[in-house]
Formats: C-alpha cells, sequence, structure tokens
C-alpha cells in the first residue's frame, strides 16, 4: 500500500523527486445554508481554510498537473461544471489550478460508475429479504472492485515521473482504491483538524435518519 501522511509539514523538496505524487482531498458534500448550524458552518469554513493551506504547502514539492475528481464523466469545462454543483469549495480549488494549467481528468468509466450507481440506491432501498440483499451485495462488490480497478490504472497511466495530481473523492471510497495504485505513488492525506467535526456532525444526522 502507499505510504500516507495525515499532518503536512514543511515538505523538503528534496525528499521527492523522481516519484509521483497523488494529494487526496475528501470530497465534502454541498449542504444547504438552511441545514448547518452555526458550529458546523464554522467547522466547515475552517476545513477550507485549512485544507487550502494544506495543499499549497504540498505544492512546494511540484505544483499540482493533474487533477482527478470521482464521479465527473466529461473532461475541461463541462467536467469543471459538474462539480460546482458537487462541491463549490473543491471547485474553487480546480479551477485556480486549472488557470495555472492544471488539467482535469477523467478517471470513471461512465458505464462501470452507472452501474455502481445503480446498485448502490438497490442497497439502499431493499427491505426484509436476506436472499435478496446478499445477490445485490454480490453484484455491488463486483463493480465495486471493477470501479476501484479502473479508477486507479488510469490514475496511474495519466500521473508522469515527478509530477503531482490532486484526487477528490470520499474518504470511503479513497481507501478502496489507494491499495490498487502502484507502490512509486506517494498519497499525501489533507486531513485538516476541523474534519473530525464535520465527520461527527454526519454520523450523527445519517444515526438519526436510521429507524431502531
Amino acid at each position: 500500500m502507499s505510504p500516507k501522511l495525515g499532518e503536512i509539514k514543511k515538505p523538503q523538496v528534496r525528499e521527492f523527486r523522481d516519484v509521483r505524487k497523488l494529494l487526496c482531498l475528501p470530497l465534502i458534500p454541498q449542504l444547504k445554508k438552511n441545514s448547518l448550524n452555526k458550529d458546523l458552518e464554522n467547522s466547515i469554513d475552517q476545513f477550507w481554510e485549512q485544507a487550502t493551506y494544506q495543499i499549497e504547502n504540498l505544492e512546494r514539492t511540484g505544483k499540482v498537473s493533474k487533477i482527478f475528481f470521482e464521479s465527473i464523466t466529461k473532461d475541461g469545462e463541462p467536467g469543471l461544471e459538474m462539480v460546482k454543483p458537487l462541491s463549490q469549495k473543491s471547485y474553487d480549488i480546480i479551477k485556480e489550478r486549472i488557470d495555472k494549467g492544471a488539467k482535469l481528468v477523467i478517471i470513471e468509466n461512465e458505464e462501470i460508475l452507472n452501474e455502481f450507481l445503480d446498485w448502490s440506491i438497490c442497497l439502499s432501498v431493499i427491505g426484509k429479504s436476506q436472499k435478496v440483499l446478499n445477490k445485490v451485495l454480490e453484484f455491488y462488490k463486483d463493480v465495486t472492485v471493477r470501479r476501484n480497478t479502473e479508477i486507479a490504472k488510469r490514475i496511474d497511466g495519466t500521473l508522469k515521473k515527478n509530477e503531482s495530481g490532486l484526487l477528490v473523492m470520499t474518504d470511503e471510497n479513497r481507501l478502496q482504491i489507494q491499495p490498487h495504485l502502484p507502490s512509486d505513488i506517494q498519497v499525501f492525506l489533507i486531513h485538516p483538524p476541523a474534519l473530525n467535526d464535520i465527520m461527527r456532525w454526519f454520523r450523527d444526522y445519517w444515526k438519526k435518519q436510521t429507524p431502531l
């Protein structure tokens, strides 16, 4: 598995020569303003300030030249517009780097992605049948492996020696994809302290949505 770094502190350029670097930014879903309490809103603002600082600090070892964003199936301007409704702050970070010459690269196979999303929906609506659950899980696990393998393959085939890439993806999906990446890709996790408060809010929210 590729090495991981949690807290980012003054990287030395000489330490990362001749390697490929992948900066992993968690995908935080776009939330409506009226759904945020003051504490959560402050945590999200802090997260983006801290994430921006960590990314800029890591770019001292090499500016981001490739950008990978899960679920995006178009490159160029159309792909960038697909990012905006998912995460405005991610869009701002990506747009700034594209304006400086970075390229948005498609890592999804659209057919596999659609299959993955459909089986995910099926899992969420299964009622009482264990037999149905087992069958859907079988298909879901199969497409998940194919999706992870395809994404890792596209990152590997695109990110060149000495280049830095930025991967925007939920932590859950990134954890599944990371073992498929080749060992010469250094993985850096953008995990600001404020992320813990945001994840705690999401856990509490989904717990309330789940019937006892």
